[in-house]
């Protein structure tokens, strides 16, 4: 039983033991659901391309001036923008100025001077700050001593600086409270929804052409593959999966299938615990339905390696019992219903991995396609560079232009001939090869202590706090979900990987604070539950 339910000050607990209490909802969260969701899609219906400037910049000064009454606005804002890609995409297919598209992240400024000047709040540095930092360094020392090229190994510098070392350190001090962290769970969620909704319209609709500004492009080729010369030309179209029974795959704002469904997968898991944490019906209905949408866009990228981190993170959650078997079933008919409705093509995709161990056996089963010949001789590749230079590595981003064609070359690992310089396409090798073991170990050690807290906040909140065991188990496991499709994807696009950090960072910090507050009988009342009778769910 949670204590001191009478203290002067709070509202009444009882009231909400007995059902009798429930929060109102969030009026300027609901504004911005609705302008989320609604405001792409009718201004590209009214608007012209060739207005994009005039539209993003009144966009623009709409959210700095409310965000100057409403810094948290500020916060949701940068949020919504970074995981939809908008401002890239602004740049690059409007021509917006790079100078006015990368300006959105300063206005995390409101936010923080407000948190540290105003409230007189410290500056968070947490171990996974520090170790990201260490992380920098070694990288640096790996880029001056085993560069080949150092300006390359600089430009890598700089990306890992501002898109995690910057924004990892912003977000982890401007998620301060329970109550701006599930606004921007619902942000990420109505964000995935939009994005997804989209791709379905292209698809039901057969409209590709239709790319809502840039944020639903399509893949019109075939793989990254088959731009090379010779043997190449002779695979066939469907077997190399980006164009499956005709239709394009989906690459949604960032223009890539994989890419796009590592980023959607993310946010599975939040969707599913707001299902279950959330008290208002309403509310629960919104999550599903969003958590649907975001399934459905997952599939239209007919991404293997997102297929293959779906099935496992599904069996993780059965297996702590957060699914019954019972719904495992219903998901699962779920999910096939999905499959035939939205991407037929899918079974055909899903099929085509029982051909990766024909490359290790004499299986005649199955035989591996093009695509994933050619993926397991990158990825091995990187790791015959990693066993030669195993210390600090060749450098940051010297692998793929000084390195790889080399080792992709080498008898022993081509399954394909690949013909030129191609990245490894795992995060893990490629990281290894570029930065050795040090630099490995450092990366490792980040996402692990974070993932450690994580579950530790879990365990200690699962009796006395449900709202908060369920908040870090749903960002364990979407830091979970990133890592396992980053078994098939490089590190670009960074910027996904350690804002997903940053936000279960400030998990962390937010719960310990509540959780020392609810063991001294300071109970404050959750943004997260409504009703002190939910429980946590799943097993320690």
């Amino acid at each position: 039983m949670l204590k001191a339910m009478n203290k002067p000050g709070l509202e009444s607990m009882a009231a909400k033991q007995n059902g009798h209490y429930r929060k109102p909802i969030d009026k300027t969260m609901l504004m911005f659901g609705v302008l989320v969701f609604m405001l792409p899609i009718l201004g590209y219906i009214v608007f012209s391309s060739d207005k994009m400037f005039i539209i993003a910049g009144v966009m623009g000064l709409f959210v700095i001036l409310i965000s100057l009454f409403k810094p948290e606005f500020a916060t949701l804002a940068v949020v919504f923008v970074l995981y939809s890609n908008f401002a890239v995409v602004m740049k690059t297919m409007h021509n917006i100025p790079e100078a006015l598209a990368g300006s959105f992240t300063l206005l995390l400024s409101l936010p923080l001077a407000n948190y540290i000047f105003v409230r007189k709040q410290r500056v968070i540095i947490d171990y996974v700050f520090l170790l990201m930092l260490v992380f920098f360094f070694i990288c640096l020392a790996s880029a001056f001593i085993m560069a080949k090229d150092l300006t390359i190994s600089l430009e890598w510098l700089a990306v890992y600086f501002i898109e995690g070392i910057v924004i990892y350190f912003l977000f982890l001090n401007v998620l301060k409270n329970l109550d701006i962290l599930r606004k921007t769970i619902w942000v990420l969620l109505m964000c995935g929804a939009m994005l997804a909704t989209m791709s379905m319209y292209q698809e039901i609709f057969n409209n590709y052409g239709q790319t809502f500004w840039g944020l639903a492009q399509r893949t019109h080729e075939l793989e990254e593959f088959d731009d090379f010369h010779g043997d190449v030309y002779a695979e066939n179209r469907q077997a190399s999966g980006a164009n499956i029974g005709g239709k394009n795959r989906s690459g949604g704002p960032v223009g890539k299938p994989n890419r796009y469904g590592q980023i959607l997968l993310v946010l599975v898991p939040l969707g599913l615990f707001r299902i279950w944490t959330e008290e208002r019906r309403l509310l629960k209905l919104i999550a599903g339905g969003a958590t649907v949408l975001i399934l459905g866009g997952v599939l239209l990228t007919y991404s293997r390696g997102g297929f293959i981190t779906m099935v496992i993170m599904f069996l993780l959650l059965t297996a702590f019992r957060y699914i019954t078997p019972k719904q495992i079933l219903i998901s699962v008919a779920v999910m096939f219903t999905l499959m035939a409705a939205a991407a037929p093509g899918y079974f055909t995709r899903v099929e085509s991995i029982k051909g990766i161990s024909s490359l290790f056996s004499d299986d005649q089963g199955a035989t591996a396609d093009g695509t994933t010949r050619g993926r397991m001789t990158e990825m091995l590749a990187a790791f015959l560079a990693f066993t030669d230079y195993p210390i600090l590595g060749v450098g940051p981003g010297q692998y793929t232009p000084f390195y790889s064609n080399h080792y992709q070359s080498d008898p022993d690992i081509a399954f394909r001939h690949l013909g030129r310089a191609r990245r490894a396409h795992t995060l893990y090798f490629e990281l290894a090869a570029e930065t050795g073991a040090l630099g490995f170990a450092t990366f490792i050690a980040i996402f692990s202590v974070l993932m450690i807290r994580l579950w530790g906040i879990r365990r200690r909140a699962m009796h006395i706090r449900p709202d908060l065991a369920n908040l870090a188990t749903s960002l364990w496991f979407s830091v979970f979900a990133y890592l396992g499709t980053a078994i098939f994807l490089h590190l670009s696009y960074q910027r996904y990987y350690w804002f997903i950090l940053a936000v279960a960072g400030a998990t962390i910090q937010v719960a310990k604070k509540e959780l020392e507050e609810t063991e001294q009988g300071q109970v404050k009342t959750s943004p997260f539950v409504q009703d002190s009778n939910i429980q946590a769910k799943g097993t320690l």
